[in-house]
């Protein structure tokens, strides 16, 4: 089910990086004592992890280039392609330019990337030079992965039908791919605490048809990017190592996301994108529109099942960008064999591309936008199946043990799920706390304070941060101002150790309610959250 709170422990620390392009002298030449002296590293093991979510599933922004690098003459060896040549970059194409250079990548016929290479496990010698080298590719990691994104998208633009426009622009994920890249090597020696997060980051992967050929062009580029940037300070060795490093770690991934796509098409779903049609849309706010979703072929069987509380997958056209874009949005309705229901909300005042103007906004919403404007009910839309590693499934021991839905804004969509597929066990106590602007902007209000009346084990809390005239405290909101869960504890069921808590919003949100429970005596254990994106680290310390 959901990661819980133990589960990211391990991801609470930021990684510090740098924007500068050029490699000093004094760098390389500390690089190369690193290399030599790993067991005199102190390096923090505690790192945020959970960000190679968004890096492998999202593209990063533009950045300039520098040309400081020189060569030095020196033979050296390109880790991709295994060629031994002069020049300061170690590939025999890079055709004498100064490093860092944008075109500087290895000839795409020089080297299979598509395929997989039977790597043998890491040598205790690797790990040492995996470690002594993480420092500086922390230092350097932005620099590195942005021309990384950029060589990769420039050579397969297909990609970026997978690839966030919005992330590329905010340059969220060249951060994101460094954190991960530096909490790989520290972590190097035992991955086994941050194997729970590799289900997280495979789910995301499934939902956008990750296949693993894809790999192979990872692999390839991100060896490159490290090579363009450190220049001659990547000896062999240290070059050997990392390319090594890299392949055991994506055939982990590519392992498990076998796995879960295997089981997904057991269970009678699909790999890959597929057709649906919007049945109804249904307007529930002032910001948020439910979509019901069916398939364009109508088989004669029900869509698959799904653990409530997963995400579900889609992809449309934007014809001012020319090609696909992708997202993920909770599931709100509980399975029910006929359809999928996703509630999207409108992000007022951001814009979307169009052909005039295919600008795309610096803005995460700015796709459920292109949804509320250009999604009518007939339209198609690809979808994949259901996945995510957030959900509720009943404890097998205390299947009736209290649960605590608690939401923020549109985070309510997940917990709706989960409320409406426990609601009808009359002998478990359910309380759902949410908290919205105003009555306008609020949704499903009605629809829950309806079951509340007909359901006797519900209990249901509502806080306006600014109700507007029409809103009647008692009626339309309990609390006034952000959630205070002080104000509703005698509702949460402290007094019962198997009582799960559910968290879903923003990051600030779950960080918050998460230091209020463990305040209240909750073990963080029993607390789950929903983590929208690999760079929401919430905490409770």
């Amino acid at each position: 089910m959901g990661m819980s709170v133990v589960g990211i422990q391990l991801i609470l620390e930021s990684v510090p990086v740098s924007n500068t392009y050029s490699l000093t002298k004094q760098r390389t030449k500390q690089l190369r004592i690193l290399a030599t002296r790993a067991n005199s590293m102190d390096i923090k093991s505690t790192v945020a992890f959970v960000a190679a979510a968004a890096a492998w599933t999202m593209s990063s922004g533009n950045s300039s280039t520098d040309t400081t690098a020189k060569s030095t003459g020196a033979p050296t060896q390109c880790p991709v392609t295994g060629h031994k040549v002069e020049g300061s970059s170690g590939c025999p194409f890079s055709q004498g330019l100064p490093l860092p250079d944008p075109g500087h990548r290895c000839d795409p016929n020089s080297v299979d990337e598509f395929k997989i290479p039977d790597v043998p496990p890491l040598t205790d010698k690797q790990r040492e030079v995996i470690k002594a080298t993480a420092p500086v590719l922390a230092e350097h990691g932005v620099t590195i992965t942005t021309h990384f994104y950029k060589n990769m998208i420039r050579a397969h633009p297909e990609l970026r039908d997978v690839f966030s426009e919005t992330a590329q622009k905010l340059g969220h994920q060249p951060r994101a791919l460094a954190s991960a890249v530096y909490a790989y090597a520290v972590n190097i020696d035992d991955l086994t605490p941050l194997l729970p997060v590799v289900d997280r980051i495979a789910y995301k992967h499934t939902s956008l048809h990750i296949v693993a050929e894809q790999y192979g062009i990872v692999g390839k580029h991100l060896i490159q990017a490290i090579v363009d940037i450190l220049g001659d300070a990547v000896t062999p060795e240290i070059g050997d190592a990392w390319y090594n490093g890299y392949w055991n770690l994506a055939k982990i991934f590519i392992q498990r996301e076998r796995d879960i796509y295997s089981a997904a098409v057991q269970a009678g779903g699909w790999e890959g994108w597929r057709p649906f049609k919007v049945a109804k849309r249904v307007k529930e706010s002032d910001e948020i529109t439910s979509f019901y979703l069916k398939p364009a072929e109508d088989t004669g069987k029900p869509i698959p099942t799904y653990h409530p509380g997963q995400y579900l997958g889609v992809s449309l056209n934007i014809p001012a960008l020319g090609h696909k874009q992708a997202r993920q949005y909770s599931l709100s309705d509980a399975p029910n064999g006929e359809y999928y229901r996703i509630s999207v909300k409108r992000e007022d005042g951001v814009a979307i591309p169009t052909p005039e103007n295919p600008e795309v906004p610096n803005h995460p919403g700015w796709i459920s936008n292109v949804l509320h404007k250009d999604l009518h009910e007939g339209d198609l839309i690809d979808v994949a199946p259901p996945y995510g590693d957030f959900f509720y499934e009943p404890s097998t021991v205390t299947p009736n043990a209290p649960l605590v839905l608690l939401s923020a804004g549109v985070g309510q969509t997940a917990l709706l799920s989960i409320l409406k597929s426990q609601i009808d066990n009359a002998d478990k106590k359910i309380t759902y706390a949410t908290v919205a602007k105003n009555e306008k902007t609020h949704a499903f209000g009605n629809y829950i304070r309806d079951l509340e009346k007909s359901h006797k084990n519900l209990t249901f809390k509502v806080f306006y941060s600014s109700p507007g005239d029409k809103a009647v405290q008692g009626a339309h909101f309990d609390h006034h101002g952000r959630m205070n869960l002080e104000k509703i504890k005698d509702s949460l069921y402290l007094d019962d150790d198997a009582t799960e808590y559910f968290l879903c919003g923003p990051a600030a949100f779950m960080t918050d309610k998460l230091k209020e429970l463990s305040a209240l005596g909750v073990d963080e254990k029993r607390v789950h959250l929903e983590l929208f994106s690999a760079g929401e680290l919430p905490s409770g310390n």
